[in-house]
């Protein structure tokens, strides 16, 4: 897997300044999340919001918006691979939909990150963005997406490949 940056001169306010994780890209078009950009809303309040049990712990984890697409859609990024609905993403990184995943994530008190929503690309979509400069890329790695201060990724990322994002 990849990281998508946005190029500095990205123009579309959905993905100013994004990392996203691309999780698939085939000829029929991409899938990805963006990590980077929480939201004001914390998980105990999406948690008492939805009736989850184990609201109070993490009050001030923010949710973050994982893209434009589908924004109820929730997508939950961990660690931990105890949980029986995981999908594999990056060694030691996983990736799950279900409600029960996120149950027990806080009932465990992991450390996870609740995304809304996903960017999506039409088949030759994000290949024609990429000709354009509008995203760089650079090998995924899992530290990078708990590892990091979110608001400060993408600058990271783009320091490591050498590009000045001033």
């Amino acid at each position: 897997p990849i990281f998508l940056i946005a190029g500095p001169q990205m123009g579309d306010p959905n993905f100013v300044r994004s990392v996203v994780l691309l999780l698939h890209h085939d000829e029929t078009g991409a899938l990805g999340l963006v990590i980077n950009h929480p939201t004001e809303m914390d998980l105990g309040s999406f948690a008492e919001a939805h009736d989850f049990s184990c609201h109070t712990r993490l009050t001030s984890s923010p949710v973050f918006r994982g893209g434009p697409i589908e924004p109820d859609r929730g997508w939950i990024l961990h660690q931990d691979a105890s949980i029986q609905d995981e999908q594999q993403v990056l060694p030691g990184l996983y990736v799950s939909g279900a409600a029960e995943t996120l149950e027990q994530l806080l009932e465990k008190g992991s450390t996870f990150r609740l995304l809304l929503g996903y960017a999506g690309w039409g088949a030759a979509q994000l290949e024609a963005e990429m000709a354009q400069g509008a995203w760089l890329t650079v090998e995924a790695d899992g530290a990078d997406v708990f590892g990091s201060a979110p608001a400060d990724l993408w600058a990271l990322l783009m320091a490591k490949m050498g590009v000045d994002p001033s």
